[in-house]
């Protein structure tokens, strides 16, 4: 507050949060919960981003996808981005980014519509997964291709702070859109282009789709079943995980738009983006030692981090990595001989781990969950899809909001996973 009016931070710098981050909700595809405090810093103005300019609206074909529940938090207010983005990880970078606030204006050509819109269970002539992606976005059809509409993506770029594009390398600069041509228009524009292997690179040219990505960065070798043959997961690690990076390298590069008053091109590339998911494998890797034998959380080596068959066939999830929660476990099953002082006695090759499995599928997984409610054990259900916004967990987070189609239709999608306490 004892910035002079000159000072860069002064007029630029958007409001300071402490964040709550939940690592459940980031499976749930939702990002950070932040809580504004009174009198720590923050721009004396509390107008984030407010030199970026007015927001102009563009019609004919302009029409807009409101939210009928969950509605949008206005951390990037005054944000405005272009997205030129299809299928999975662009859409769901710019799903986020518009509800923390940010004016999403989604351009479709009519030769290359969102493949989304063909996914799954059709309502309002869309797939579920493309209105649960962009109902939260202006939805614009232009041939960029021609003349004519070339002309009006500039005079959009003119009043942007961000364009995000997801096609090939080479693409955008073959129909005339590359970076060059729109810092030419807006010299502050941060231009993000999201592919499977960057810019860059002997692979870059290459299709590709997340099991290509999990592949090539290493991350399928690490899904084995009892075979040993590498099994494809049923969600989207590398273009989730790419998604969040482009939000992050978006918001970073806002950051020093704000800072600078420059903007950057952003090259994100989904195969990179799996690369922290293998953290602990690899820093095994490293040292010289084998993850295959070490890497004790791959749910293969030891009975206290596993999951295990009920007598119902659903599922329990066992993450008592800490010897305090596996003993206080064993308490609450009434096994006090499965008790250890040692993590290496609860490797299978010395425990008998069979006796665990049996021991689980005597009685149905809700009895096990009830069992231990409110003990500090890490046992946990493993839900199946169909139970999820039924759980008592998602109900109270709100992890679930319904959303309203131009046509009234209700639907449902992800909440948001970071919350913000009234001031």
């Amino acid at each position: 507050s004892n910035l002079p009016e000159n000072h860069i931070w002064y007029n630029n710098c958007p409001r300071i949060y402490p964040i709550q981050l939940y690592i459940s909700d980031i499976i749930f595809q939702r990002p950070l919960r932040f809580r504004p405090f009174k009198g720590i810093f923050f721009c004396p103005k509390q107008k984030a981003f407010d030199t970026f300019g007015p927001t102009p609206r563009f019609a004919p074909n302009r029409h807009h996808f409101p939210t009928r529940i969950s509605k949008n938090m206005d951390l990037l207010t005054g944000i405005k981005i272009i997205d030129f983005t299809r299928l999975l990880p662009g859409p769901v970078a710019t799903c986020l980014l518009a509800q923390m606030g940010a004016e999403v204006i989604k351009i479709e050509s009519p030769k290359r519509m969102d493949y989304a819109r063909l996914n799954g269970k059709q309502v309002d002539n869309a797939g579920i997964l493309f209105h649960q992606l962009n109902h939260h976005k202006t939805l614009k059809t232009i041939d960029y291709t021609t003349p004519d509409g070339r002309a009006a993506i500039f005079e959009m770029v003119k009043n942007a702070d961000v364009l995000i594009e997801q096609f090939r390398p080479g693409a955008m600069q073959s129909w005339g859109l590359g970076y060059e041509p729109a810092r030419r228009v807006n010299p502050a524009i941060v231009y993000v282009s999201i592919t499977g292997y960057g810019q860059n690179g002997s692979h870059a040219t290459e299709a590709g789709h997340d099991v290509n990505y999990l592949a090539r960065a290493g991350l399928l070798s690490l899904l084995k079943d009892e075979k040993g043959k590498p099994t494809i997961p049923d969600a989207q690690f590398a273009d989730v995980g790419g998604a969040y990076m482009a939000v992050m390298a978006t918001q970073s590069a806002l950051l020093k738009k704000c800072r600078t008053g420059a903007g950057s091109y952003v090259d994100v590339s989904l195969c990179d983006a799996v690369l922290p998911f293998m953290a602990v494998p690899y820093s095994f890797q490293a040292g010289g030692m084998d993850y295959r034998k070490y890497n004790i959380i791959n749910g293969k080596l030891a009975v206290n981090y596993a999951v295990y068959e009920c007598s119902d066939g659903k599922w329990i999830s066992v993450g008592a990595l800490e010897l305090k929660f596996w003993n206080q476990l064993c308490d609450a099953l009434e096994k006090p001989d499965w008790q250890r002082q040692s993590q290496r006695d609860l490797l299978n090759e010395v425990f008998p781990r069979s006796a665990v499995e049996s021991f689980f599928k005597t009685r149905p997984r809700d009895y096990w969950v009830e069992l231990v409610e409110g003990l500090d054990v890490c046992l946990t259900p493993v839900l199946e899809l169909e139970e999820l916004e039924t759980c008592p967990y998602h109900q109270s987070k709100q992890n679930f909001t319904e959303f309203q189609t131009p046509n009234g239709a209700i639907l449902k999608g992800f909440g948001m996973p970071f919350k913000i306490s009234p001031e």
